[in-house]
């Protein structure tokens, strides 16, 4: 399975900023796959010259991880992350000369090896760094470079598992009625979640048990090994009394093939002061 374009919010947004830099376009700029171990994949990316001069674009793979939802491309002198895909893909050609407004495809192969050592998702990018076509010994030479994510399943035993720590509820000095809830989640699974594979959320009860209010949580994608803090504001109605209220926290990671999901709950009580 195949899927392009994915709703990764945090990466789309990265990977937009950076094609206006760089005056071109690609697609897709994230591909998802299942592939087995020992099985190939080919396909394309489309790079489009959006500028008004001619650029050459050359090819290289790296791998890549992503704290905090933005991805960081990983030199392969210091790529340590067990998790990488830079052996993974190759892109043909390596360079290629595009004409103002111009397109050229790049062709890829995904081949995940039969002993797959950590078992598990692998992530890749295929990066274009582009720069003008020639330069003076007068020029400076700018280059700037963009990227196509791959995120790679070999499914069996790859799935996410989150663990969840450090958890706390407070009001916000310049609002009262502004409560912050924070806290620190880690991929500790095997393989990515991404966002549509995540709900959470956290609904409010005062000591009688009665529903006060919820806020719902907006996990970005996570992949393996990787940790950040989180964190979402619920807005207390005016009508809302000071007291202690409890904070009913309910996070699901729903996995593959109807298997049962990972289920996280947490109850936190909370003096709030109007």
């Amino acid at each position: 399975m195949v899927k392009q374009a994915l709703p990764v919010a945090l990466f789309i947004a990265v990977l937009v900023s950076a094609l206006a830099l760089a005056g071109v376009s690609i697609s897709p700029a994230v591909t998802e796959i299942l592939l087995p171990p020992g099985a190939s994949y080919t396909g394309e990316i489309t790079v489009q010259n959006t500028s008004d001069e001619s650029v050459v674009v050359e090819a290289v793979v790296r791998g890549f991880t992503s704290p905090k939802g933005v991805p960081i491309l990983l030199d392969p002198s210091i790529d340590n992350y067990k998790y990488s895909g830079r052996e993974v893909l190759t892109i043909t050609p390596n360079k290629q000369r595009i004409g103002p407004g111009e397109s050229v495809v790049f062709n890829y192969t995904v081949t995940v090896p039969e002993n797959l050592d950590p078992y598990g998702g692998r992530y890749a990018a295929a990066v274009f760094k582009v720069e003008p076509p020639s330069a003076s010994e007068a020029q400076v030479v700018v280059t700037a470079q963009v990227a196509s994510l791959f995120l790679l399943n070999p499914g069996g035993d790859a799935a996410p598992h989150f663990t969840f720590k450090d958890f706390r509820v407070w009001q916000d000095v310049g609002n009262p009625r502004l409560i912050h809830c924070d806290g620190l989640i880690i991929n500790d699974g095997n393989v990515h979640a991404d966002t549509e594979q995540m709900y959470g959320f956290m609904q409010i009860t005062d000591r009688d048990g009665y529903i006060v209010g919820q806020m719902v949580w907006h996990p970005h994608t996570m992949l393996p090994d990787n940790s950040y803090r989180h964190e979402e504001t619920w807005e207390a109605p005016d009508w809302l009394q000071s007291g202690t209220y409890y904070f009913y926290m309910t996070t699901i990671i729903y996995r593959p093939d109807g298997e049962d999901p990972q289920r996280y709950f947490a109850v936190f009580e909370e003096d709030l002061q109007f």
